[in-house]
């Protein structure tokens, strides 16, 4: 899709996959082109994994710069951010490696479900994401009335 002369990125799906003995995991095909071979993955909210393009990392590296050092919970923020941040690549077989911090921070089991979340790519542990979505899906109407 293209927006003012910008192509947008739109990931979109569930897709289930092993984590191999190796610590790889196959990313959708769905998703590899409009990824790239070189991308950013950090820790995300609920215990997830964030992948984001080199355009998206950068628009939200720009914004957490603009962040005022001052406050406590800005700096809090970006070294979070920053400090777990991995540039990750896919090889040839379309697999991404992910470090053990990243891993033990999402508690990725053997299985795991990729999900395209508009502008990013978010990791979770199966049975992790399947307690979220659970939750959510309970209090939907609630939820979208806020």
């Amino acid at each position: 899709m293209e927006i003012s002369g910008r192509r947008w990125v739109m990931f979109l799906g569930e897709f289930i996959h092993k984590l191999d003995s190796k610590n790889r995991i196959m990313m959708p095909s769905e998703f590899r082109d409009d990824l790239g071979n070189e991308f950013y993955v950090t820790k995300g909210p609920e215990r997830s994994l964030v992948l984001y393009t080199i355009e998206e990392f950068e628009k939200r590296a720009k914004k957490y710069e603009e962040l005022s050092y001052q406050n406590k919970n800005n700096r809090a923020i970006k070294r979070l951010f920053f400090s777990s941040t991995i540039k990750a690549y896919l090889d040839k077989q379309g697999r991404v490696l992910l470090n053990k911090q990243l891993r033990d921070y999402a508690n990725l089991g053997k299985e795991a479900i990729i999900i395209g979340n508009n502008s990013n790519i978010e990791i979770w542990d199966l049975n992790n994401w399947n307690d979220y979505i659970g939750d959510v899906e309970v209090n939907l109407s609630e939820i979208m009335d806020q």
